[in-house]
């Protein structure tokens, strides 16, 4: 509930600070003395546009400030949590808003600021004004469905809630099923690529880490002959005489005889013996590594097209699919998985349109089910509404739901309910947003409140002015009324009825004064000796006649029973 309303350089309001109480909140004072504006205060509070006209002249901007205990409204706490704001540990929440004179506006919750449109919804789960406002719940057709289900209890909210875990499946299939949904060419094209590819792959079959191999060879295989001559040359160098020269190793092998002999008469030279004879052991196994080497090098002008000729076609297949041949392989196996994968999707796509026709089947029942409980449910509602309204003064009035059937599916089912109202015999059914009187208007969203009043989440009702234009005994229905629903809402009601502002708990006074120059608006709140004067002259009396207080004091008597 609203605790606590402070409003500061506000049209003709320069200071005011209300704390209201739980129950029924009262505002009464002189017509012109400004009651409306400190509903239009509140307007702007839950979410109304602002506008800079709204600031008081001379000042530099208007704050209008609510404080509110949400610590019984889950709607709330479950918003600010959906909003990622902070929530005080006493589950209180400052709603804040501020217009500059120059055009600029400022909303905050709980101190830190937020677009308009965030802050707007938070203030329709808070406060709901009725009278001659934009700010009405009960007008917009999309809470209709809403407060219908509310009112008609456990048995359609389970149902609803049915019906939306079921239509969640159904989204969630269709958001499989695109995953799954490329068209039948699609499909074929890519089928098409990969297999091209695996076949291109397979062919040559790859090893990982070949090419490298392969350049050697190929590198080796290009200069053939010119090895083959140089291997050549120097095996007969080293080993293999041709006639004319002596090879090395015949040459190092005498060497090594004079060194030994040399050894045997002199130990110094052991070293240098042993030495020779490690650098022929090691040149034997050069001159066998060259013969092996001249061996490979038999150049075989087909075999080396053939090297040749590979190593393009993988050069070739490290273009199309990887850098290297271990991305070839890996990508091999990737498109052989996503090739299982679109041969299995025409079967997976069947899955999922068997599926989804299936969950919709029993989407459909369900909805079917749901909309008859709301049907069955909107007609205690319309003469329970209707019940109400003749005793508020509008005997032939008849409120009743339209439901427009919905195309496609939603979470809540098919249904788009809507209040639809006719106050005399022999007019058409209209919207409520359509009705004329603001009097009538007021009455019938009492009738509403009272109706929904156990069900409707709102903790903090306003009603402006809803005793226009009616008296006598509709008037006492009224009071009545309102009072019966702030048994379990607060209420703020500004009134020039006595019997109503003597039902309120909590009353305030609103009055005009010239203040050096400038006019201004003052709120106190009464205490019970000026409560009784305030009756008074609401019921058009003055203090010093007594049947006049006397019956003022019956008024206020009868609203503390």
């Amino acid at each position: 509930m609203l605790i606590q309303l402070v409003v500061r350089d506000f049209a003709l309001i320069e200071n005011i600070e209300l704390m209201l109480g739980p129950g029924l909140n009262v505002l009464t004072g002189e017509t012109g003395a400004g009651k409306s504006i400190i509903v239009d205060a509140m307007n702007l509070l839950v979410g109304e546009r602002a506008s800079s006209d709204l600031v008081r002249t001379g000042a530099e901007k208007a704050q209008i400030e609510g404080y509110f205990d949400c610590s019984r409204c889950l709607p709330v706490e479950e918003k600010i949590a959906e909003l990622g704001l902070p929530l005080s540990e006493d589950h209180t929440l400052l709603l804040a808003r501020e217009v500059h004179s120059a055009g600029r506006s400022v909303c905050r919750i709980n101190g830190r600021a937020v677009p308009l449109a965030m802050y707007r919804p938070l203030g329709e789960l808070l406060v709901d004004l009725h009278g001659q406002h934009e700010h009405q719940s009960l007008l917009r057709v999309s809470q209709h469905r809403e407060l219908l289900d509310r009112y008609c209890g456990q048995t359609v909210l389970q149902q609803r809630s049915l019906v939306g875990k079921i239509y969640r499946q159904m989204i969630q299939l269709q958001e499989e099923y695109k995953k799954q949904q490329l068209s039948e060419n699609e499909v074929k094209r890519r089928l098409d690529y990969l297999q091209y590819a695996i076949e291109e792959i397979d062919h040559l079959k790859p090893t990982p880490g070949e090419e490298d191999e392969l350049k050697k060879k190929r590198d080796r295989l290009r200069y053939g002959e010119k090895l083959m001559v140089f291997a050549q040359e120097a095996l007969v160098e080293l080993k293999e005489s041709d006639g004319n020269l002596i090879p090395a190793i015949d040459l190092l092998r005498r060497a090594a005889e004079k060194l030994e002999d040399i050894a045997q008469i002199d130990s110094e030279a052991e070293e240098m013996s042993q030495s020779m004879k490690d650098i022929l052991f090691r040149l034997e196994d050069v001159i066998e590594k060259l013969r092996s080497y001249l061996e490979q090098l038999d150049f075989n002008p087909d075999y080396a097209r053939q090297v040749e000729e590979r190593h393009f076609a993988l050069l070739d297949l490290m273009r199309k699919y990887g850098d290297s041949l271990d991305q070839v392989c890996a990508f091999r196996e990737e498109a052989a998985a996503e090739m299982e994968n679109l041969q299995g999707a025409a079967q997976q796509k069947e899955f999922l349109e068997k599926e989804y026709r299936k969950t919709q089947q029993e989407y459909d029942l369900e909805a079917k089910k749901l909309s008859s409980l709301r049907r069955e449910g909107a007609a205690s509602f319309s003469s329970a509404v209707a019940a109400e309204l003749h005793g508020l003064g509008l005997e032939n009035a008849r409120l009743e739901i339209g439901f427009t059937q919905l195309q496609e599916p939603t979470a809540a089912g098919y249904d788009k309910p809507e209040f639809v109202f006719s106050a005399n015999p022999g007019e058409p059914l209209k919207p409520l947003a359509k009705i004329a009187s603001g009097g009538e208007m007021s009455r019938v969203m009492l009738a509403l409140k009272v109706v929904l009043a156990k069900n409707d989440q709102i903790p903090t009702l306003i009603f402006d002015e809803i005793d226009a234009g009616i008296g006598g005994l509709t008037l006492m229905a009224v009071a009545d009324r309102l009072a019966k629903i702030a048994v379990d809402k607060q209420v703020l009601c500004v009134t020039h009825a006595a019997h109503i502002a003597g039902r309120g708990q909590t009353h305030f006074h609103v009055e005009k004064s010239i203040d050096r120059g400038k006019t201004q608006i003052n709120v106190s709140l009464l205490n019970p000796e000026e409560r009784l004067d305030e009756i008074v002259r609401m019921l058009g009396g003055t203090s010093d006649e007594e049947v006049t207080r006397n019956h003022a004091r019956q008024i206020l008597k009868s609203g503390e029973e």
